[in-house]
Parts: C-alpha cells; sequence; structure tokens
C-alpha cells in the first residue's frame, strides 16, 4: 500500500461531532462560529479528538501546535470547519438536518450573509 503524501481525511465522526458540537457553543453562548471553535479547543476532551484525525507518530506535535498556536486553529477552522458547518446548515444538508437546526436556529444567521 502507498502512502499518501498531503493532508490526511478527517473521518465522519471528527467531522460530525466537531460541527456539532461549534453550532451547539453558537447557540448556547451567543458568539460566532469561530468564537465558539476557539471554546472547544479548551475542551478537554478536544486532544483525544484531534489525536482521532492526526494518526500517524506526530500526533501529539500536531494537536499541541494546533491547541496552542493561533494561527494554526485560525487556519484549520477556515479550511475545514466553516465548510462543515456550511455543509450542515445549506443545500442538502438542510434536508436531513432539520432537528439540528430546529434545535439551534440562530446558526444560520453566520451563514445568509
Amino acid at each position: 500500500m502507498v502512502e499518501r503524501r498531503g493532508q490526511p481525511k478527517v473521518s465522519k465522526f471528527v467531522e460530525i461531532s466537531i460541527s456539532h458540537k461549534v453550532i451547539e457553543y453558537c447557540n448556547r453562548y451567543n458568539e460566532s462560529p469561530f468564537k465558539a471553535w476557539k471554546r472547544l479547543i479548551k475542551h478537554r476532551a478536544f486532544r483525544d479528538l484531534m489525536k482521532e484525525h492526526f494518526k500517524k507518530e506526530f500526533a501529539d506535535f500536531r494537536v499541541d501546535k494546533l491547541i496552542n498556536d493561533y494561527d494554526s486553529s485560525k487556519n484549520f477552522y477556515y479550511k475545514h470547519i466553516k465548510k462543515w458547518m456550511k455543509n450542515r446548515t445549506s443545500g442538502i444538508g438542510l434536508l436531513v438536518n432539520k432537528d439540528l437546526l430546529k434545535k439551534y436556529p440562530k446558526i444560520l444567521k453566520y451563514f445568509n450573509k
């Protein structure tokens, strides 16, 4: 098996759990998705969740950099999380996730701009 270079694929479990928690934090604390992402980074179980995503031997280094470095967390947000949340709250994702949007309606205002 040939090892592929570049960014690792994100598992659906990690994608769904992060996007759901960011949407939940947006509505619970009435803040923007980026601030909710920064709040999620500080959660005690976040390190284990991201180790699931970074499966190689440098997982600890990458997770520490994601948690402690502002620029890397900002880049991860703009490259991944913004896209995941938009997929969950618009288009086909809107039809699939109606229960999620009924429970957290404030998230739509960030993507209808």
